[in-house]
């Protein structure tokens, strides 16, 4: 392949088999070409001013230095040159630092070549890459604090959990007899939840108890 069509790299790293081995992978990758190696923190700036690669990749952890910080630097300065994170760390508050920093990518040392090509040629192109176990991590992460949010939401409007369930069944457009068939209580309990429920809420019919459960996201539609 022509040179003007490889995708260009710049590896920073300051372990030499680290470099070895990422370097030996991509050797014969016929899209892709390490133009250079960086082990100092400090020279990083300069040298990717200077070799202008489409893709870095950066170690999250320098002797000298912060690959997060460089990571921030380098989008700041460099509008064309995409980094991808290499860690040996699937950790959440590298992951969302990282991301925060302006990182296209995140992958993890030890990820087979596959990945590794194909996270550079992702990031080539404009778009994000994160490693599957990263990834999995950061939507375990959002469906918690999504719960933790819900949880709070729920607290603070002083419903129980059984009057959210009766909520949910309402907004379905099921009938109080219905409800009190699917919950296995009687239709008075049923009714004496719904009038607490619009007590509390502060709400006059089912119309609008459903969009204030919406609106505050008791409920998920």
């Amino acid at each position: 392949m022509n040179t003007k069509n490889k995708t260009k790299v710049v590896l920073v790293d300051d372990h030499q088999l680290i470099r070895m081995g990422i370097i030996a992978l991509l050797k014969f990758e016929s899209s892709i070409e390490v133009i250079g190696e960086v082990i100092k923190a400090r020279e990083t700036l300069n040298y990717v001013d200077q070799k202008k690669p489409d893709v870095v990749l950066m170690d999250i952890s320098l002797d000298d230095g912060d690959g997060i910080s460089l990571t921030e630097e380098i989008v700041k300065t460099q509008k064309n040159v995409k980094v991808i994170m290499l860690s040996m760390h699937i950790k959440e508050d590298f992951i969302q630092r990282s991301i925060r920093a302006g990182a296209s990518g995140y992958i993890l040392k030890d990820s087979p070549k596959e990945e590794l090509v194909k996270a550079i040629k992702e990031v080539s192109k404009g778009n994000k890459y994160f490693a599957s176990e990263v990834s999995r991590l950061m939507v375990s992460s959002y469906v918690s604090k999504a719960g933790d949010f819900l949880s709070k939401k729920r607290k603070k409007s002083g419903l129980t959990n059984r009057e959210i369930e009766i909520i949910k069944l309402l907004s379905d457009g099921l009938s109080n007899q219905k409800i009190a068939e699917q919950l296995d209580i009687s239709h008075r309990t049923v009714d004496t939840h719904r009038t607490n429920i619009m007590q509390k809420v502060k709400v006059k019919n089912v119309a609008e108890l459903v969009k204030y459960s919406i609106m505050n996201k008791l409920i998920e539609v």
